[in-house]
């Protein structure tokens, strides 16, 4: 994995820390365990962007638009069962807070939520494209829904220079 692809998801994870704490003001994620609150963003950036790096990159037409729910709903659940972890190091918790809190993460995004964290989930993705377009990346998307292609570097067009 590259280092710039891997420099964009600490951003998109500290970026999505911060969404989360306006939208999560029912969890104190910016209180007084801010910086693990931070690393499980951290963290879930990293999976879910390494998991989906390849749609990322290759996915268009109707499937671009599906991913930001696909990733949305990977990433509240990963989100979500990793806070109750941060609390378990320092509380005792009841065996419930593991299914309990990602449960209603993943709802309160999916449902009231997801109007306006679709539209950053779209544009996360965005930038993670053109980020790795950016840095060289293996093979771009093709537009008309056609099996991706190498960049043409050529200069070529038709057998003729540009």
């Amino acid at each position: 994995m590259k280092m710039r692809y891997s420099m964009l998801l600490l951003l998109s994870g500290a970026a999505w820390f911060l969404i989360a704490g306006v939208f999560g003001y029912a969890i104190p994620v910016m209180g007084g365990m801010w910086f693990r609150y931070l690393v499980c963003a951290v963290l879930t950036s990293f999976i879910v962007g390494i998991s989906f790096r390849v749609p990322i990159l290759r996915w268009s037409g109707w499937r671009w638009y599906v991913l930001p729910l696909l990733t949305l709903l990977a990433g509240t659940t990963l989100f979500g069962f990793l806070l109750p972890c941060a609390w378990a190091l320092t509380d005792s918790l009841d065996n419930e807070a593991f299914w309990k809190l990602p449960l209603a993460v993943v709802f309160y995004s999916m449902t009231f939520y997801l109007v306006p964290l679709y539209p950053l989930a779209l544009l996360t993705q965005h930038l993670l494209r053109r980020g790795m377009r950016g840095g060289g990346a293996e093979l771009a998307a093709s537009p008309n829904g056609r099996p991706a292609e190498p960049p043409d570097k050529s200069g070529l067009v038709g057998g003729r220079h540009r």
